[in-house]
């Protein structure tokens, strides 16, 4: 290994740190905790509020007892996966209080964050053997991003019709998870412990950290096992070339972490191959990669460094600097394969790179180190800022889907105290997406990718509420999607002027302000 070890003292600056970056992420949250007024309620999300209340429907599945993850926006009978158990824990923990559920998901968040970011400065400490540099790097992996910031700023329309992907892709850069994302979180530092195990040589560890990855988030899994056979491959090539470089004893190492962590991802393939709904669900969860040039322009500050610090890193460590070159190369070549998750196998390539950038920085001259670190920071910073500038003013900002009004808020007390599990409700797209989260119902619709069929539903959603629609298309859709409540609120008349106070087949039991509930009595 490149470094020595951790001092107690390093510790205490990490642990502070992690702290203090954990409760910069927080301020926003707690002023849109403040910012509840007139009855509005805060969703507990300022970003990515449709993927936060799948979360939370998720959770509110642990909170009825129930283990195996089923998709909570699809109405088809469903047997359920092992899936995603971390949600479904915190979900236990907090019972079936929403605002407890939210409560419990944020102090999980910032105990992952905190966890995350110990980890990753171990990660960097394995490259790095100043403290110094060693620090920067932290202050890299937890607030850098690329030149999101200044496309922004220049550019009216997103370049290439895409967003940078420092502003929007969790796998790209931590700060985003941080802010985010608890079980990408706890997935990344298990993943990154599973990398510090192989480098040394603790295959049984290894294993049972990219297990406990895997049931956060299974892909971290197969990311692992491609930077370990890359690592190992680069070690065949080059053996007998670099002294000290064993790669069979890697191999033994990768294999036998490859062995204790197949089963669960084997486990989870099989299920989202064999089960029709998580088949579909798969399916229709593509998420491609940006064109090339937004990986460059995100990365572009960390890669020039990265390249003078392989340079200086490879003769004294030649081992963790070709693992470290692997990932990097391996993320950019996965990122682009004919799969769904393209952009998903990006994951953790951050880390690789900002320590071989401190590496790099440490390695100039003395005196082009304090200009090339400044450069560094102001190009890497500005995104971080703002982000967390948008969330605040997201935060001040009472309106959906952030917050949700008072109407569909009463309504949904209603349905978490008379609803179950076995109901599902009909409603339109936005409203669809809260209602898991809020209350033991499935939703119909609510969700790109969870919503199976999607492209075939929303039509159907949309003539339900049509006025002209025949009521026996209407009570088709209800009997065989299996339909127990219709939602009417202000998204649902936006679809049409469809009255359910006419129709024979519903009963209202329950209203408030310009929001209604009624339940299906004779599809």
């Amino acid at each position: 290994m490149a470094a020595r070890r951790l001092q107690s003292s390093e510790w205490r600056w990490v642990v502070v740190f992690a702290a203090a970056v954990m409760a910069f992420t927080s301020l926003p949250y707690a002023v849109g905790w403040a910012s509840q007024r007139a009855g509005w309620q805060f969703s507990g999300f300022l970003v990515a509020v449709e993927d936060g209340n799948a979360y939370l429907a998720r959770m509110r599945q642990g909170a009825e007892g129930q283990w195996l993850d089923t998709l909570a926006f699809s109405t088809e009978p469903q047997t359920g996966a092992f899936l995603y158990p971390v949600l479904h824990l915190l979900g236990a923990l907090a019972g079936r209080d929403p605002l407890a559920e939210i409560v419990v998901y944020h102090v999980a968040r910032v105990l992952a964050g905190i966890l995350l970011l110990g980890v990753s400065y171990a990660f960097v400490s394995a490259f790095v053997p100043e403290v110094r540099w060693r620090r920067l790097g932290l202050v890299l992996i937890a607030l850098g991003g690329g030149l999101g910031w200044l496309l922004t700023v220049a550019l009216k329309d997103p370049l290439f019709g895409a967003l940078p992907p420092d502003l929007v892709l969790p796998e790209a850069f931590s700060y985003l998870i941080l802010f985010n994302y608890v079980h990408l979180a706890l997935s990344r530092a298990l993943l990154l412990l599973g990398l510090l195990a192989y480098l040394r040589g603790r295959g049984g560890w290894a294993g049972l950290a990219l297990l406990a990855a895997g049931l956060a988030q299974p892909l971290a899994i197969g990311v692992a096992w491609a930077v370990m056979g890359a690592h190992v491959a680069l070690g065949w090539l080059l053996r007998g070339r670099v002294a000290g470089w064993d790669w069979q004893a890697d191999l033994k190492t990768a294999a036998l972490a490859g062995a204790i962590s197949a089963p669960l991802l084997a486990y989870v393939t099989l299920a989202l191959r064999l089960d029709p709904v998580l088949r579909q669900w798969l399916a229709q969860n593509v998420l491609p990669s940006p064109p090339p040039l937004h990986y460059l322009l995100a990365y572009v500050a960390l890669l020039l460094p990265a390249v003078v610090g392989m340079r200086a890193l490879w003769p004294r460590a030649p081992r963790p600097a070709a693992l470290a070159a692997a990932w990097i190369v391996l993320a950019f070549v996965l990122a682009y394969l004919p799969l769904p998750p393209q952009r998903r196998l990006l994951e953790g390539v951050q880390l690789p790179l900002v320590a071989l950038a401190v590496v790099g920085l440490g390695s100039l001259a003395v005196r082009w180190r304090r200009p090339a670190t400044v450069a560094v920071l102001a190009l890497s910073l500005p995104t971080t800022l703002l982000l967390w500038l948008g969330a605040l003013s997201a935060a001040r900002y009472v309106a959906a889907p952030v917050f949700l009004p008072p109407d569909e808020v009463a309504a949904f007390a209603w349905l978490r105290a008379h609803a179950s599990s076995a109901d599902a409700g009909l409603a339109a797209y936005a409203t669809g997406n809260a209602l898991p989260a809020y209350t033991p119902l499935r939703a119909y619709i609510g969700h790109g990718p969870e919503t199976v069929y999607l492209a075939d539903k929303r039509p159907q959603v949309a003539a339900f509420y049509d006025a002209a629609t025949p009521d026996t298309i209407r009570r088709d859709l209800l009997r065989t999607a299996g339909l127990t409540y219709v939602l009417l609120g202000p998204n649902e008349r936006a679809l049409g002027a469809f009255d359910p106070a006419t129709a024979g087949y519903l009963d209202l039991r329950f209203t408030s302000g310009d929001f209604a509930v009624y339940a299906v009595v004779a599809p």
